[in-house]
């Protein structure tokens, strides 16, 4: 033996070694993506693979795979191999084959880990070491071995130099079938579109694993040479050229697709570009090697996607890696070798390429189904759900672990058993954590203990809070009754005051138009009348401040002209000024707009009210202003501010902090100058809120008195300024005080009115006014005789032409009245008189099935405005009637 045979034989043995080596990368890399309650599985996996494996290849693998061949099909020698001493190089030969062989079997561990038996996995391992494999591989591989006579399919010309089909694809494909017999692991699927993905325990071990993987590669790749010859350092390059390329190609995918890095991907692009220049590293190009590794990388992720679209479930990549770039690095082959090394075109050479894939899938995927299914029949291929969630170190080898009794005691304490975790090695770190979790349990207990103490007395407090509750709920319950009481109070004294007061201002009316020019007589008239009208606005007070502080005073925001409506203002303060000699004026600062958006009734009873007080406390000679301007004019919420200025009697700060007090004065002495309820202001400030503003005051005593109104107007969007107020303001009073024109004349005919009143003195008041203005009026002095009146006059042919109904009234109400008639189709116009004002009132009439609304005291104005109206609507006597 030469020194060359020396070498070569000496380089095998070293290469045998390195592959051999590779199997502590593949426990590394698997125990690292695995959970960490199946690592001790994975680890006694790999150990008892290559032992059981490397035992039958010995008996009759070697044999199947090199002896002499029977029509290309099978060895039929070595049955088992034994060793020669005159042929050294034989055993090294038998010695790099065996860990090939173990290789393979390794290889579809990895796909099933963490829920396929123990026992199953055996029975896998066996078929693909002791058959599966050395059968293809005498097709492939059999004139490796002395010369002897090829296989068919490499008779045929099919070329896989280290094994990227003959080792890898074989191990991949009996992982396939594998895991699609057994199906995924618990929780893998259970969304429909996205898979969840399990985290190995242990990534930097994965990493270590796929080191010592690449490192022993050099040894898969080189050793499969079959000597130290001058191909060996291409080889190597190649190989490392193609893993690396792999590497980079998935780290840049990830951070393209990502914009992170996982370490897992690229870990299989590095072993996928491994696998893939295993069949060619020997006669292509640095170059090529680079692309066929790139190429492998993706074949690698997308094969990955396709797997999880096929909700497959493949623990460590091993498919991807093994199988799909396997199966890239074999058909290269044609595409990359050098073409003076091709005894036939790169097509025909691809079709021989990829027909020696195709008999590799068949051949390991069928016989590793059957062999499963058949072995299924006879015991579990699974470990149960239970067993899956407990480890297979536990569940298939009653190993455990620091960390798993760690966790075992933990739930024990979830279950109830607060014993303190005590046999474990405290110099550990598994030890260290669990000395820290007796400390954690220990200030739980203790702050248990606190807890149920501090609930003890949360339960002592709960029962004075509920008794406490309680006397809340009465004293709410008795508030609502005095609340409903207060409402029914002033509904109550609202009627009965304004139902008298109809008759005061009525005939003091009256007795105005006949006094015929008596001065004394109309003094004491305009006395009656005006203090009878000071009682109606103390009750309209009233009402409006129950009506606000209950909530249900309502606000309308509608468009209407801001010059107008100040024009109303000044025209009716203008006689309360100059009866005291004060001078009254109305200003404006900047642009105002044309019209604002809200409430036109409630800002003049604002304005009114502030402008009448300026001029009551304001001596006579003095003066009273109001300026106008708009706040925030370019903004998208602008506001309207009014200043009322006086020159009056002023008021201290104490007197302004008060000031908005309901039924309190500025002056609360008995013998005050001025009179006044206190309502004013108090009903002012709350409308000002209401109208989105608000309402301040400044004043200092003997000086005078600034009051600050501030609302919102609206959207900037809607609105329009005047480009002169001042001027805007003269043109409406011009507007106004042009001579009226003469209302258009009426119809001749004389309006029928029915008038249902209970009370002696309205009746009298309320006809007599009817009269006046040129009605014939029927009285009624309830309700059901106002129905029997009114359904008479229609059943003559004569009917009413409007039926004034009192809504309070004996026998049968108005309320019950207008049902009836409406019942009865009457259609006339039903207008209620009442001396109802409350909030609702209104509504309560119209659900009944008036036609219009007023409250009493009935002025003549409304009278003639209801005659007027309805005896332009009526239809002349004589016309048909349907």
């Amino acid at each position: 033996m030469n020194l060359h045979q020396q070498i070569d034989i000496i380089w095998i043995l070293i290469c045998s070694i390195f592959v051999l080596f590779m199997q502590a990368g593949f426990c590394c890399l698997e125990s690292g993506l695995s959970r960490s309650k199946n690592s001790i599985h994975v680890a006694i996996k790999n150990i008892v693979d290559v032992s059981i494996v490397g035992v039958l290849f010995w008996i009759f693998g070697f044999g199947l795979m090199f002896g002499t061949t029977t029509g290309g099909l099978i060895g039929t020698s070595h049955f088992p191999f034994m060793t020669q001493d005159s042929n050294v190089f034989l055993s090294a030969f038998f010695l790099f084959q065996l860990m090939l062989c173990a290789t393979a079997a390794t290889i579809a561990s990895g796909a099933s880990a963490e829920r396929m038996r123990f026992t199953a996995y055996l029975i896998l391992a066996v078929v693909l070491g002791g058959v599966i494999y050395p059968v293809f591989g005498h097709w492939v591989w059999t004139s490796h071995f002395a010369g002897k006579a090829p296989g068919w399919l490499e008779m045929l010309g099919f070329r896989d130099f280290s094994g990227s089909t003959v080792v890898h694809s074989i191990g991949a494909w009996a992982a396939l079938a594998s895991i699609m017999i057994i199906g995924p692991r618990n929780g893998r699927f259970e969304q429909e579109q996205t898979a969840r993905k399990f985290k190995g325990h242990n990534l930097t071990l994965a990493t270590t694993g796929v080191f010592i993987l690449w490192m022993g590669w050099f040894g898969f790749n080189g050793g499969s040479e079959f000597g130290f010859t001058a191909h060996v350092p291409q080889i190597l390059i190649n190989t490392f050229l193609a893993s690396a390329f792999g590497a980079i190609t998935l780290l840049l995918w990830q951070f393209y697709q990502r914009k992170q890095i996982e370490i897992e991907n690229i870990l299989n692009g590095l072993l996928a570009a491994l696998v893939a220049s295993s069949a060619s590293c020997d006669v292509v190009s640095p170059v090529s090697a680079a692309v066929i590794g790139i190429v492998a990388a993706i074949v690698m992720e997308a094969s990955s996607w396709l797997l999880e679209r096929c909700r497959l479930d493949d623990t460590i990549g091993v498919i991807p890696v093994h199988g799909f770039a396997g199966v890239w690095g074999t058909l290269a082959v044609a595409l990359f070798i050098p073409a003076e090394m091709l005894t036939r075109t790169r097509f025909e050479q691809f079709c021989v390429q990829l027909l020696g894939c195709t008999i590799c899938f068949i051949w390991c995927f069928s016989f590793c189904w059957v062999t499963l299914r058949v072995v299924s029949k006879f015991m579990r291929l699974r470990v149960t759900s239970e067993e899956e969630e407990m480890g297979l170190n536990m569940a298939e080898h009653g190993a455990t672990t620091e960390m798993y009794d760690l966790l075992n005691s933990m739930e024990q304490h979830i279950q109830g058993d607060s014993t303190p975790i005590e046999d474990l090695d405290e110099f550990s770190d598994v030890g260290l954590i669990a000395r820290q979790y007796n400390r954690v349990t220990q200030v739980r207990d203790q702050a248990l203990s606190q807890l149920q103490d501090r609930t003890d007395k949360l339960e002592q407090a709960r029962s004075e809070l509920e008794v406490q509750a309680s006397h809340l709920r009465q004293a709410s319950l008795d508030a609502e009754a005095a609340s409903r009481a207060k409402s029914e109070f002033l509904a109550n004294m609202s009627h009965e005051i304004r139902t008298p007061m109809t008759a005061v201002l009525g005939y003091t009316d009256v007795l105005l138009e006949e006094s015929w020019g008596r001065p004394g007589s109309i003094k004491l008239i305009e006395v009656i009348k005006r203090n009878g009208n000071y009682l109606l606005d103390l009750i309209n007070d009233i009402l409006d401040l129950s009506k606000i502080e209950s909530g249900s005073l309502t606000i309308e925001r509608i468009p209407f002209s801001l010059m107008d409506k100040l024009q109303e203002i000044q025209s009716l303060m203008n006689v309360r000024a100059e009866l005291q000699e004060i001078d009254f004026t109305l200003s404006f600062a900047g642009k105002v707009p044309v019209e604002i958006q809200s409430d036109p009734t409630r800002l003049k009873q604002i304005l009114i009210n502030l402008i009448g007080n300026a001029i009551k406390f304001t001596p006579d000679g003095g003066s009273v202003s109001v300026e106008t301007s708009c706040l925030n004019a370019d903004s998208h919420e602008p506001i309207l501010q009014f200043k009322i200025r006086d020159t009056g009697i002023g008021m201290s700060a104490e007197q302004v902090a008060g000031l908005y007090q309901p039924f309190v004065q500025a002056d609360s002495s008995t013998t005050r100058k001025f009179g006044g309820t206190g309502l004013g202001l108090a009903i002012s400030k709350r409308l000002a809120e209401m109208l989105g503003g608000d309402l301040t005051c400044e004043s200092t005593p003997d000086v005078g008195t600034t009051f600050t109104l501030q609302i919102r107007i609206g959207d900037l969007k809607s609105l329009t300024f005047h480009a002169d107020p001042q001027a805007a303001l003269t043109l409406a009073s011009q507007k106004t005080s042009l001579p009226a024109q003469k209302p258009a004349q009426t119809s001749a005919r004389q309006c029928r009115v029915l008038l249902a009143e209970d009370g002696e003195d309205n009746q009298r008041l309320i006809s007599m006014l009817l009269r006046k203005e040129g009605a014939e009026v029927k009285l009624a002095e309830n309700g059901e005789i106002a129905v029997r009146y009114a359904l008479a006059a229609l059943e003559q042919g004569n009917p009413f032409d409007v039926i004034l109904m009192d809504m309070s009234m004996p026998v049968l109400d108005g309320y019950g009245a207008t049902r009836k008639l409406r019942e009865e189709g009457c259609t006339l116009p039903i207008i209620a008189l009442t001396a109802h004002a409350m909030s609702g009132d209104r509504e309560k009439c119209m659900a009944a099935g008036c036609t219009d609304y007023a409250t009493k005291p009935v002025k003549r104005e409304k009278l003639r405005q209801i005659i007027e109206t309805y005896q332009e609507t009526a239809a002349p006597v004589g016309s048909d009637q349907d």
